[in-house]
């Protein structure tokens, strides 16, 4: 049989990699050829993503992947989180840094484009949920910057889109990356017009809007002289929201089933053919984003990891490393924390000083607290797991979907002790796995692109075929069941 090869790259915001895929006998491997740091900068008193360094980056992953495995394959794609763009004028030059979704030029804009389009108006078009670093928040700021940098700009790129730019020369905005923008159409999945013109943003920006698993273009003979790979290898648009890709790799079979993509951000859902526009899903703050074959992700974005990530980063800072495995086994030993922090709590978002903050949000809602970073871990991943019972509580509301059990990808189910809470949370099965759910559906998509799979079905046949899943069934349920109204209230 013959065996399909696919290069994937997966760029989360702290971290990215290279991984070859190799399909064959509707078995998927995965070997990762290159890791490296997203890289950030700090420049003219914004926060920036370095995009060049990435893209070096990328250059090193194509490199090594020729180097282990030869110069043919049939695809190359790219994933990476949501929102953030790139400026580029007519000859493809880079017109400023492009901006963090961390940055805080972001943090009264809301309120100021509400002003100019009610927000009811903004979410019956695009049924994206509301955050001050959605793209069409993040260009509203451009155009208030003492220079207008849209003025000059040829095309807005979103992060997976130029890269894929660079490597093809071609100008398109992939579908699921870009309806994370707050400017598209979600029921008709093009560019919303009235938005755009509303705002003021200019319509020559926005490049052609490309459906997950279309060609963007074959690899430049230049890209092709620096990595030895084969200039026809076609560069797919895989679903490249990284979300979009994690989704893609679920392995569910069931009727009725909600997704959690669990790293950094906590991403849970369910997968429709049509976008839920109502009142009471802006309400909850549900957002409707692209996914693959037609399909509408409804979820809700949570914070996920993310604290836990800077507790460890401010623990290195001031004291020394701790591994994840070290405070996860902290925070079991720690036993129930009966104190929780609302993820949704602005000050939860930004860099810095965490374990301060998680301690100030305790005391200011009158909970008991400790400083041991035992009890600082467990209430974060308590506060994760009641999230995720609320959030699946209000999906089963919103879509008029029972639910029978959870689908859980990537990085953050390693975490076995966040896992279990979650079953215990919302009393249902998890499944928990595949670990590398976000490149396994970034080459699934690649592989339907170029004929070697089928379907998603089949595609979702094959991950489950190919990967170790567990089970995890509720044990500790009436903690939760107990506390539910004592932390809705802290939530007040």
């Amino acid at each position: 049989m013959k065996e399909n090869k696919f290069i994937g790259f997966d760029l989360g915001a702290e971290s990215g990699r290279c991984v070859v895929g190799k399909l064959s006998d509707n078995k998927l491997t995965l070997h990762e050829v290159h890791r490296f740091t997203t890289h950030s900068i700090k420049y003219d008193e914004g926060f920036h993503w370095d995009i060049l360094a990435i893209y070096e980056e990328i250059k090193t992953g194509l490199i090594k992947a020729q180097k282990e495995f030869g110069s043919e394959f049939d695809g190359i794609g790219i994933d990476t989180w949501g929102v953030d763009y790139v400026l580029i004028d007519k000859d493809g030059r880079i017109i400023g840094y492009p901006y963090h979704y961390r940055d805080d030029r972001t943090d009264d804009i809301m309120k100021q484009a509400f002003q100019i389009l009610p927000k009811e108006e903004i979410y019956s078009k695009t049924g994206i949920q509301f955050a001050q670093f959605n793209t069409l928040f993040q260009l509203i700021s451009e155009t208030k910057q003492k220079s207008n940098l849209l003025n000059i700009t040829d095309k807005m790129l979103l992060i997976p889109d130029y890269l894929s730019f660079l490597l093809t020369g071609k100008k398109k905005a992939e579908f699921t990356i870009a309806s994370t923008t707050s400017l598209l159409d979600s029921s008709i999945r093009k560019w919303s017009w009235e938005l755009i013109d509303a705002f003021c943003l200019p319509r020559k920006i926005f490049p052609e809007i490309i459906e997950p698993g279309a060609t963007i273009g074959n690899l430049l003979p230049s890209i092709a002289n620096q990595t030895g790979l084969n200039q026809n290898i076609p560069v797919i648009a895989s679903a490249s929201h990284d979300t979009a890709s994690a989704v893609a790799s679920v392995p569910a079979f069931e009727d009725s089933w909600v997704f959690l993509s669990s790293g950094t951000w906590s991403l849970m859902g369910v997968e429709l053919k049509q976008p839920i526009l109502t009142s009471e899903a802006m309400e909850h703050n549900f957002t409707n984003e692209g996914g693959f074959e037609n399909t509408i992700r409804f979820l809700k974005n949570i914070i996920g990891l993310w604290p836990i990530q800077e507790c460890r980063r401010y623990w290195q800072e001031r004291s020394k490393e701790y591994s994840y495995s070290e405070l996860t086994s902290w925070a079991s030993a720690n036993g129930f924390a009966k104190a929780w922090i609302d993820l949704n709590d602005p000050r939860f978002l930004k860099t810095g000083e965490m374990p301060e903050k998680i301690i100030s949000y305790l005391k200011e809602t009158g909970q008991s607290f400790k400083s041991d970073i035992g009890f600082v871990i467990r209430v974060v991943l308590e506060s994760l797991a009641f999230s995720y019972r609320k959030t699946l509580n209000e999906i089963e509301t919103i879509s008029g979907k029972k639910i029978k059990i959870l689908h859980a990808v990537g990085g953050g189910i390693q975490n076995e002790l966040l896992t279990q809470l979650t079953a215990d949370a919302i009393g249902r099965s998890v499944l928990a796995g595949p670990v590398e759910g976000t490149i396994i559906g970034n080459i699934g998509v690649q592989a339907i692109a170029c004929g070697a799979v089928q379907d998603l079905h089949a595609w979702r046949m094959i991950v489950a075929n190919s990967f170790e899943l567990k089970m995890y069934e509720p044990k500790n349920s009436s903690y939760f069941d107990e506390n539910e109204q004592r932390y809705n209230n802290i939530l007040k």
